[in-house]
């Protein structure tokens, strides 16, 4: 195997399969030599594209939980993981991608965060990364990359949701740092993207993205609600919420009750 290899993983779930046509659109149009195929972490519905390779992990449990009983079908001692809502808005330099993750293997790395972070620390000689403070563990799940065996680790815990899995990573960066690594303020992100949602809702900079990207937002029936502090806005947020999440669980329990189904790219 190269030492440039890696698996890149989704960790997803069939509550966020609309955004599964969005993301891989931006995933190969930004990065079309993208190592494949993609893992993507799901319940019971799977992708159409052949480029995609599913792990089906049945009833939904916690975020944890579902990348727990997927890792063991990732193959690689490498793994790069982006979030499903996250939709890389600007090309790939592949060859630095590469480049990156032979420094994480020839420096034994367990964890490295891809997103910029402007934070001082201790910078590894001739590079832009800065190792990890236990007093000041820059660390998170948006886009990163890791040692398999660490990230097993790090959701190896039940019942935790995506935030305390982030909690957990900060803890056991705190109890031992090696390994752990992230861009410091004077390197740029590996990756960049569009965090599209917050709270169950479409953000209003997710549909300007689409509006730029020409992409059809009404392909999903994901809301972006009135974003106002005003009893209005929240009174429609409120109802707006409750009628996704019951969209989302009818949606659900008919795909379970199927055994299934497919989701089309765009």
């Amino acid at each position: 195997m190269s030492d440039s290899a890696f698996t890149l993983i989704v960790p997803s779930c069939d509550a966020y399969s609309d955004t599964w046509p969005y993301f891989f659109h931006f995933l190969f149009k930004y990065w079309p030599d993208v190592p494949t195929p993609v893992f993507l972490v799901a319940n019971h519905l799977s992708y159409d594209d052949p480029r995609v390779r599913m792990i089906q992990v049945g009833e939904d449990r916690q975020w944890g939980d579902n990348l727990l009983a997927a890792l063991p079908q990732a193959p690689g001692g490498v793994l790069m993981m982006l979030l499903d809502d996250f939709f890389l808005n600007r090309r790939v330099d592949h060859a630095e991608v590469s480049s990156v993750v032979r420094r994480f293997r020839s420096l034994g790395a367990r964890y490295l965060g891809l997103d910029h972070f402007q934070k001082t620390g201790q910078p590894v000689p001739d590079t832009t990364w800065h190792a990890v403070l236990p007093e000041q563990p820059c660390v998170g799940l948006n886009a990163t990359l890791w040692d398999a065996a660490h990230l097993r680790e790090v959701v190896n815990s039940p019942g935790m949701n995506i935030w305390q899995a982030e909690n957990r990573l900060k803890q056991l960066a705190r109890e031992d740092p090696r390994g752990h690594f992230y861009i410091g303020p004077e390197g740029k992100a590996l990756l960049t993207y569009q965090e599209s949602i917050k709270g169950l809702f479409w953000k209003p900079s997710t549909l300007e993205f689409f509006e730029r990207e020409k992409m059809p937002s009404g392909l999903s029936p994901r809301p972006c609600p009135p974003q106002g502090q005003d009893f209005i806005s929240k009174f429609i947020r409120s109802w707006q919420k409750r009628l996704f999440r019951g969209w989302l669980d009818r949606r659900a329990k008919a795909f379970a009750a199927q055994g299934g189904g497919v989701v089309k790219p765009l």
